[in-house]
């Protein structure tokens, strides 16, 4: 028993025992059989989840599509063993390739080969307008005089020279090319 009860008078006390064992086994009982007002279970499973339509109704379509496709193979089959009993190699397009204006067009082109041809001929023919021996004249005399411009000496390119070892560090080529 808590101790609140034990202050309070009572005429018998072991009815007073009995009726607080009874209270306290009732609110035991009632503990126990209690539900709960929180749903702690497993949540219900979507059903359009389960089932995906979507995706079934695609399989569908799909399906017939090829029983489409397999319907149409088979009539062609059927209609080959029937008819012709071979396979068809003949091309019946050649009937309808002729053109109305098919020779119009190739005297056309053979016009403008025929220019083209005669334009050639007067580029190869025509004297030239740029003398190349005299741009490389030039190029050596510009060459001379930038050397005899210039503070330093131009570095060559360096292709496939051989280095000096003083040219590893780099200062040395500056301080050889200084004039005295």
């Amino acid at each position: 028993m808590d101790r609140g009860r034990k202050a309070m008078p009572v005429q018998n006390k072991a009815c007073m025992a009995r009726h607080i064992q009874r209270s306290q086994e009732r609110h035991q009982q009632k503990l126990r059989e209690m539900k709960s007002s929180i749903d702690n279970g497993r949540p219900r499973a979507a059903s359009h989840l389960k089932t995906k339509a979507k995706k079934n109704a695609l399989m569908e379509e799909r399906f017939a599509q090829i029983e489409t496709e397999n319907r149409l193979l088979l009539e062609k089959m059927s209609h080959i063993m029937r008819f012709k009993g071979g396979i068809d190699c003949t091309n019946d397009s050649v009937k309808y390739s002729h053109s109305l204006s098919k020779e119009r067009r190739k005297r056309e082109l053979q016009r403008i080969t025929k220019e083209n041809q005669k334009i050639l001929k007067r580029i190869q023919g025509a004297t030239p307008t740029y003398n190349h021996a005299r741009w490389e004249e030039e190029a050596k005399r510009n060459e001379d005089i930038l050397q005899n411009i210039c503070e330093f000496k131009p570095q060559p390119a360096r292709g496939n020279e051989q280095e000096d070892d003083d040219s590893i560090f780099g200062y040395m080529d500056f301080y050889d090319s200084i004039p005295e």
